[in-house]
Formats: structure tokens, C-alpha cells, sequence
């Protein structure tokens, strides 16, 4: 994965575990005299120094609410996350597990609430998940150190420099290093994923999202063993429309695909059964799995909990989209 702008060398370790489960994600201060801290993270809006430990946590982005919680931290402050519900399962799940308190929640839909996270007092902000982060690092700055990511970011990238800033790193290590061994043990147990190609897919209005394209954060199916399709190469982060005309390229041995839950977009669930549609192999065949919204919201926002919530819910799914059992 590229970077817009460095992460700094412990945050890169710890992005690095899980591919080399023999690096270290230490901060490299951690064993010095006087402690982790200050800690200086950069991103490409600017570099922030958080000079003690953060007792009181805000986030901006359902991501790094993920991390928080994944690295037990217990964030005073949040986005509403859950559509109806006001978090995913996933944080539900890791909520009651813990025991931890539920943090207060803000409307994020428009972005970042300035004024209920100024009032929540933070001593540090986590928005490496945030997708519109530049337009909001100033304003975030003038409440607290601001932790962020380039946009290329990995989940990996995103929990290390979250570690960095929490003095969470051997925490972040074990995190990791649990998701890698339970993704390799699925991989054993579904040996048809060898090598199998994949394209994620997601309906709008007027197009198709090709959310698999090159330069993605492919990691989730990586560790189970698939292999993105050959159409990716044509697609990026700054183009990924999939006009009507060029459906073939969703082309794979196992389409993902999210359809919108309000509106008509370019086609829905039943156009699958569409002569026209029907053309494209991946479809014909029955080779494609329907993404939940859950799913879709977990896959495309990959982090310390929505990656084993996830390998709990899509392996069988793509077995059986693989075998043309949809």
C-alpha cells in the first residue's frame, strides 16, 4: 500500500506485523528513561505531538471508535455508528464484552461535531478513519492533538498509529497477531479460496462502485487466499464508476456486491436475473454473494473489530458464491 505521507517508524512496524509477525510494534521510546511520551505522529495534514498519556479520547471517524475499543481504550465521544442503532454489532458486541461505558454519541453524517466534542474536553482526537480529515485537522487542532492517516491507509497503518498515540503497542501487536492467526486458520479450512479472484462491488443511481480496484485495502480477502480480478488494474481510488456498458468488468470467480437500501439505483437484486446482466459469467453462474449493510460497512471501513466480526460472517458466503450457489 502507498503513502501519501509517512508514518512514522514505530507506526510502520506495527502496520508491518501483520505480513511479518516478527516485527515489532514497540514505540521505539518505550524503553528510554522518560517514558513513551512525548509521542509525534504525522500525517499529510500535519504533524502532531502528544506530549502525555491521553486520559480522556475522542473520536471522529466509526473506525477509529473500533480501534479505541480494540486496544482497550474506552473513548469519552463518538459518531453514532449503527444506522437505527447507535453502533455496529461489532461495537455492541465489544461494548458488552468488556464491560466498558458506552461513550456519548454525535451525529457524524456531516462530519466531525466541533462544539459536542469541545465540550467533551478531550486530550486527544483519533481521525484516521475520517475521509474528509484535511478539511477538519485545523479545527480538530484547536481542541486537541489530532491523531489521522493518509487517506491509502491500511487497517493495519490506522491501528499503529493509534498505538503509537495510546502507548497501546503491545496491545496492537496481539490484536493484530489474533486476527492473522484466526484469518490463516479459515484459509485451512476453505482451501478453494487458493487463488480464487474476487471483485467487490458496490450500486449507485447511476453506476457501479468498483470497490476492489488497485491500490485498495485488500488484506481481509488476501489472509483468506483470493486474489483480486484482473479488471482492478483499471480502476483506483479517483476512478472506480463502473458505467452500464462495461458490467463485464465485474467479472470474477466471486462478485461482492452491495445493493442501496432507499432508491433505484443502476440495478438492484432482481436485475441479477436480467437477460442483460445475465452476461456477465460472474453473474450467470450464480457466483456472487449479496453484501448485508453490516457487512458492506465492515468490509469498507476494515478495522480491529470489524475484521473478525467479518470472518465470523463471509467466509461461508464466499465458499458457496465460489461453488455458484448463490
Amino acid at each position: 500500500m502507498k503513502f501519501t505521507s509517512p508514518l512514522p517508524i514505530t507506526a510502520l512496524s506495527a502496520a508491518a506485523v501483520i505480513g511479518l509477525g516478527g516485527c515489532s510494534v514497540l514505540p521505539s521510546s518505550a524503553g528510554a528513561p522518560d517514558g513513551p511520551f512525548p509521542q509525534t505522529i504525522d500525517s499529510p495534514y500535519g504533524t502532531t505531538t502528544i506530549e502525555d498519556a491521553p486520559t480522556k479520547i475522542a473520536v471522529a471517524s466509526p473506525t477509529d471508535l473500533d480501534i479505541a475499543l480494540a486496544l482497550g481504550a474506552e473513548p469519552v465521544i463518538a459518531p453514532a455508528t449503527g444506522g437505527d442503532d447507535e453502533f455496529s454489532p461489532w461495537v455492541q458486541s465489544a461494548l458488552e464484552d468488556s464491560g466498558a461505558e458506552a461513550p456519548q454519541t454525535y451525529d457524524g453524517t456531516d462530519g466531525p461535531d466541533i462544539a459536542a466534542i469541545t465540550q467533551a474536553e478531550p486530550d486527544v482526537i483519533l481521525a484516521t478513519g475520517l475521509e474528509d480529515a484535511g478539511d477538519h485537522f485545523d479545527d480538530l487542532s484547536e481542541i486537541a492533538p489530532v491523531v489521522a492517516a493518509a487517506p491509502d491507509a491500511t487497517w493495519t497503518d490506522r491501528t499503529a498509529a493509534v498505538a503509537t498515540a495510546l502507548d497501546t503497542a503491545d496491545k496492537a501487536k496481539q490484536v493484530v497477531g489474533d486476527i492473522t492467526t484466526e484469518a490463516e486458520d479459515i484459509a485451512g479450512r476453505h482451501l478453494e479460496f487458493e487463488d480464487t479472484t474476487y471483485t467487490v462491488a458496490d450500486v449507485q443511481k447511476s453506476s457501479i462502485d468498483y470497490l476492489s480496484y488497485d491500490g485498495s485495502d485488500d488484506s481481509f480477502f488476501s489472509g483468506l487466499g483470493l486474489l483480486p480480478a484482473s479488471a482492478a488494474s483499471s480502476y483506483s481510488a479517483e476512478e472506480h464508476s463502473v458505467k452500464k456498458a462495461k458490467v463485464d468488468d465485474l467479472d470474477a470467480d466471486v462478485l461482492l456486491i452491495h445493493f442501496p437500501d432507499t432508491g433505484k439505483g443502476l440495478l438492484d437484486e432482481s436485475d441479477l436475473a436480467d437477460p442483460f446482466y445475465r452476461e456477465v459469467k460472474v453473474i450467470r453462474g450464480k457466483h456472487y454473494a449479496v453484501l448485508s449493510d453490516d457487512e458492506f460497512a465492515a468490509l469498507t471501513n476494515l478495522s480491529p473489530l470489524s475484521y473478525p466480526w467479518l470472518l465470523d460472517e463471509l467466509p461461508d458466503a464466499i465458499g458457496k458464491a465460489e461453488q455458484g450457489e448463490a
